[in-house]
């Protein structure tokens, strides 16, 4: 069986040194979840697959066992690998080894100031920590560029919300300007996803369709604002929740977490079965059949606003989520608003 997927998220490990008040996959608060021996296991299952690219995320995928030989066996089996990393670990060594590896590498930024990013990220001195990454990363960039030798596209990710919607321009400036070197930055409404769907968070944090469409009608302007050639990309998240509605076509896209469950769908805690037991074109045809089923489509189908998404995937992650899972969800405890920006 032929199973077309062009992109794989793997969120190699749960283990992370942040604490997102906005965390996709509540990482750094459950167990990582990845051994050596599973990352490789699940890395040739990817190989086999032969998707376009693979996106590792986590968590922070430099803490996940085995990753460096798990990335050679995507490269070699002709994939391209992007990283989405914190840049908490990163020294001169890692930055040269990814520079042989990467195809991209992209640092977590969700700030202009480094308080509104430490907040957010849950960890005094993170923003500091990307910084010095981005440093590294930007200069062997350059260097390598000026001899010839390939190297990783590099970006900044911003996870925009409301604490930091401000900030979209100083973030721009800044650090376009600040890292020569540095090709893309990204702008991307926060996904209502994991923690980023509690109703707590939908009430304090997250974007009004009219704050998203504002922020996409600014886009030519922040454009506008890069030095040094940086591109900048305000995402949409949209397309996400419309590929669910009746007679959408599907993406192609998978995502694998940790011990290798497949989810039947990118934000959705609904897994479908471990690649590590099952073969994925068997997994990929039954999640493919859970956006058929009558409840997730029902919930889909009511979507009109980004917090209707946000009732859906509380919804969706309620019903289908593991005994785990729920465990994880009723031990959730309401988060204070970020102050002091």
């Amino acid at each position: 069986m032929l199973v077309q997927v062009e992109r794989v998220i793997w969120d190699m490990t749960y283990a992370c040194p942040l604490r997102c008040i906005h965390c996709y996959s509540e990482s750094g608060r459950r167990p990582a979840g990845s051994q050596r021996e599973d990352v490789l296991r699940i890395a040739d299952v990817i190989a086999g697959v032969k998707p376009r690219s693979v996106a590792l995320s986590g968590g922070e995928p430099l803490l996940a066992p085995g990753w460096e030989e798990a990335v050679q066996r995507l490269r070699d089996a002709g994939i391209a690998v992007s990283l989405y990393t914190s840049g908490w670990l990163m020294d001169e060594a890692l930055a040269r080894q990814l520079a042989g590896t990467m195809a991209r590498v992209c640092v977590s930024v969700d700030g202009g100031r480094a308080s509104t990013h430490d907040a957010l990220r849950g960890r005094a001195g993170s923003f500091e920590r990307a910084m010095a990454a981005l440093e590294l990363l930007a200069r062997e960039r350059r260097e390598r560029v000026a001899r010839g030798e390939p190297c990783y596209m590099l970006g900044v990710e911003m996870t925009v919300m409301r604490s930091n919607l401000a900030e979209t321009e100083l973030l721009v400036r800044e650090l376009s300007g600040r890292f020569p070197g540095l090709d893309l930055l990204q702008l991307a409404m926060v996904i209502p996803g994991g923690l980023a769907a509690e109703e707590d968070f939908e009430e304090r944090e997250l974007l009004t369709d009219e704050e998203g469409q504002a922020l996409l009608a600014d886009a030519a302007r922040l454009a506008s604002l890069a030095a040094n050639g940086a591109r900048v990309v305000v995402g949409d998240v949209r397309p996400f929740f419309a590929q669910l509605e009746p007679g959408a076509p599907r993406l192609p896209m998978a995502h694998l977490e940790p011990d290798g469950q497949l989810r039947a769908f990118e934000t959705c805690e609904a897994k479908v079965g471990s690649v590590l037991e099952e073969p994925f074109e068997v997994l990929w045809e039954r999640a493919l059949a859970w956006r058929g089923e009558p409840f997730v489509v029902e919930q889909f189908a009511a979507i009109r606003t980004i917090r209707d998404w946000a009732r859906a995937s509380r919804a969706l992650d309620r019903r289908y989520g593991s005994e785990a899972d729920l465990a994880r969800i009723s031990r959730r405890t309401r988060r204070p608003k970020v102050s002091g920006m």
